[in-house]
């Protein structure tokens, strides 16, 4: 039996059902058609009605925004070009040239003819509908006014039929363009090696992509990005917030500065307004723009800022408007709700959890944009990496969604050619390849970090990737040129690190490279098919080399657990350095598990090095823990910390600890005795952690799971009624936990604990200390 067993009625697309919310003249909401020709009653669901569900006339549920309108005759193409320009002049809009028009509804024609007051749209997120597991319904309240409700379902109905068209795919693009900035296929076994080898000895050039038709529902989709951008001044309050705590490794912040000039000065009123036909210009003009080869734009001489100036402003491309609100995104995850940043004296607080969706939807959009041009250059690399950072983040890390969207990020790194050698060169900047040098050395990490999280293989693999450590330097470093760079780079020592003790993301990026070679290391010994011996030989010496890349860091990378505050670090310098130390003990850690699994898996003995490097790594994460407040701007990385870390090594000391109470034998003591009362203490205030994690984190499975196992241990050691039974014959010295005996507080000895009461010599200084 392989079909599918629900009925048809219980079955959902990847658009989640919701309800339509257009009204008719009388105040009604609007019917699909079948029913309002039948005369039935509708239950107004999207896409399909309930109704039309049952009758299996989905293909005819539609909801016609202009139901009693004529079809129009059968045009000549001269019509068509009149009836073109004539729309255009309506609109006050001249279109591309080259560019064709569909066919839009009336309601929304008459809609952009009210140009004489601002034109209020439906928040992104009520338009389009989020993949995954995720929705953006509950974001409608995000940047509209509720007092231009009747205008925005106007444009709700446009949206919807522009969406729709716009899904359908262009039959004249046929292929992706990768000529834009990158060489294709620079390898010598491409099946076109052979021809670019040779065709410009013959006066050939290579073969041009096919050119895209930009058509109106495009740049109406355009418009629903735009208008988010109506409050400009609040989206640079967010991405201003965001570079005050975090930084970029590859949007870095001297760049985002200079898109958001040029955006207020060519396009403040343009936005501000929101008078249709002029947002329709711009959204036509930025369409223009991404549309036009970004290479023509590098050269060895460019410099950074020449490079940024002229991809904002009148040059304004999506890739850019992508990243902005990828940011935004980023930073409402990163934050808490009632940051200051989200709160103001003159109006209600903004629903924080909204503005990530909504702004997440928007940065997909634009990357969507840029897939129907086959855009792929730097700026959209870059655009693609923070998307997938924004996408991952509202989803369970390891799940199905994640893996598809940081496998296209992959995907776009290798037509990239960013695997292979990366060099400043007549058509790379310095700047550039530096930049190129971060983002695929980040996206190389993270991609070890998701396989790990997942237990599955890597995308990107070192046998086929050539890994080009960058500089150590700083975002204004990278942006300058000339004899300032040259002085900047002569200040690095000769292994490229900077001699000022700054952590920087440049500084975590060059680390990331060799973790994520020793954590694939172990990838391969871990899920794949070892004989046993060499499991045990490989993973000696890849423990080995871990200690000794540990020892050979600088010192002001590694951080002292006992006394971290000493060094007067920030907040994201101490995070940089927390996760440089676990991810240095996190290769122990999985080494451990693979040895006890693969190798001693059928033995009764605890794994003392297990146990080691997991209570080594839970007293890190308790730390972080204790003084969450410390890092209360970084949501995503404390939550990442929280299930990549200390929920694996709490759960392998709690097992150990109920071990050890159920059975105190003493090879266990021995092996590695767990101190009672401090471990109790500590999974305890590690639950109670567990237990805020509110749902909408991306990490509230995992931390709802791990607390539910925690909490089941501590109640097996703590519940009610007498202890578990000690072997007599356990002896424990003074060197070894004296909590591990008899539990002290056992129903029923009341009165021995009265006389224990009674034999305590209190001082006077402890009670006043304790008051």
């Amino acid at each position: 039996m392989t079909g599918n067993l629900f009925p048809a009625r219980l079955r959902t697309t990847h658009i989640e059902k919701h309800q339509n919310m257009t009204y008719r003249r009388n105040g009604k909401l609007q019917a699909c058609e079948p029913c309002r020709k039948g005369k039935l009653r509708c239950d107004h669901m999207m896409p399909h009605c309930g109704r039309c569900l049952k009758r299996g006339k989905t293909d005819k549920c539609i909801y016609h925004p202009a139901p009693l309108t004529k079809s129009a005759t059968k045009r000549s193409p001269q019509s068509d070009q009149t009836l073109s320009s004539t729309e255009g002049k309506r609109t006050s809009y001249q279109p591309l040239s080259g560019t064709g028009r569909t066919s839009v509804p009336a309601a929304y024609l008459a809609h952009l003819e009210r140009t004489d007051r601002p034109t209020t749209f439906l928040p992104f997120s009520s338009l389009v509908q989020s993949e995954g597991s995720l929705t953006a319904s509950t974001a409608t309240s995000v940047m509209q006014s509720p007092s231009h409700q009747s205008e925005s379902r106007l444009a709700y109905i446009a949206a919807q039929q522009v969406i729709k068209e716009s899904r359908q795919p262009s039959v004249n693009h046929l292929v992706r363009t990768d000529a834009q900035g990158f060489e294709n296929g620079s390898s010598f076994i491409s099946h076109s090696a052979v021809l670019a080898e040779n065709e410009p000895n013959i006066g050939l050039s290579p073969p041009e992509s096919t050119g895209f038709r930009v058509l109106q529902a495009h740049i109406d989709r355009g418009v629903t990005v735009l208008l988010l951008l109506k409050d400009l001044s609040s989206i640079q309050k967010y991405i201003n917030k965001w570079f005050s705590f975090a930084g970029g490794v590859v949007v870095i912040e001297p760049m985002v500065k200079i898109y958001l000039d040029g955006i207020w000065t060519t396009w403040h009123n343009v936005l501000e307004s929101s008078k249709a036909a002029d947002v329709q210009a711009m959204s036509a003009q930025i369409w223009e723009n991404t549309s036009k080869p970004l290479s023509r734009l590098l050269k060895r001489e460019t410099t950074a800022r020449e490079f940024c100036a002229n991809v904002t402003g009148a040059d304004l491309r999506w890739e850019v408007i992508g990243i902005l609100v990828s940011l935004v995104s980023l930073v409402a995850q990163s934050l808490k709700d009632g940051d200051p940043v989200f709160c103001s004296h003159d109006s209600a607080p903004v629903d924080r959890a909204a503005l990530a969706v909504s702004m997440h939807n928007a940065s997909k959009m634009c990357v969507d944009f840029c897939d129907d041009l086959g855009v792929l250059n730097d700026l959209y690399l870059w655009l693609l990496y923070e998307n997938s950072i924004a996408y991952c983040s509202l989803r369970s890390r390891g799940g199905y969604d994640n893996w598809k969207k940081t496998s296209a990020f992959a995907a776009a790194l290798q037509c990239a050619n960013l695997h292979q050698e990366i060099k400043v060169d007549d058509d790379t900047p310095f700047f550039i390849a530096e930049l190129r040098k971060r983002l695929f050395i980040c996206a190389y990490s993270n991609d070890k970090s998701s396989a790990v999280l997942a237990g599955r293989p890597p995308k990107l693999t070192r046998l086929y990737c050539r890994l080009q450590i960058p500089l150590d330097l700083t975002d204004d470093q990278t942006m300058s040129e000339g004899p300032e760079l040259q002085a900047a780079i002569a200040e690095l020592d000769e292994e490229g690190w900077n001699q000022e003790g700054a952590v920087q993301r440049s500084t975590f990026a060059r680390i990331s490279v060799t973790n994520a070679l020793a954590t694939e290391e172990i990838l391969e010994i871990s899920l794949g098919y070892l004989p046993y011996e060499e499991i045990v030989r490989r993973a000696a010496d890849i423990e080995a080399r871990a200690l000794k890349s540990w020892d050979d860091l600088p010192e002001f990378l590694r951080i002292d657990i006992s006394d971290p505050w000493s060094s007067q670090r920030s907040p994201l310098e101490l995070l940089f350095l927390i996760f440089i130390r676990l991810a240095s003990l996190d290769h122990h850690f999985l080494l451990q598990r693979t040895l006890s699994k693969k190798v001693h898996s059928g033995s009764t003995t605890p794994n003392a090095s297990l146990l080691s490097v997991c209570s080594e790594i839970f007293r890190v994460v308790v730390m972080m823990v204790d003084n969450k407040d410390y890092f209360r701007d970084f949501q995503i990385d404390f939550v990442q910390i929280l299930c990549m870390h200390g929920i694996p090594a709490a759960a392998v000391l709690a097992v150990e600890l109920l071990h050890q109470e159920r059975n105190p034998t003493p090879a266990s003591v021995e092996t590695f005795p767990l101190h009672r009362s401090d471990s109790i203490q500590s999974l305890s205030v590690f639950v109670s952690c567990l237990g805020t994690i509110r749902p909408d984190a991306n990490g509230y499975q995992s931390c709802h799971r791990g607390k539910t196992f925690l909490k089941k241990i501590l109640d097996l050691i703590l519940g009610p009624g007498p202890a578990a039974p000690r072997s007599d014959q356990t002896e424990i010295d003074g060197s070894a936990d004296p909590t591990l005996g008899t539990s002290l507080f056992e129903p029923g000895n009341d009165s021995d604990f009265m006389r224990w009461l009674d034999d305590v010599h209190w001082e006077q200084e402890t009670w006043i200390n304790f008051a």
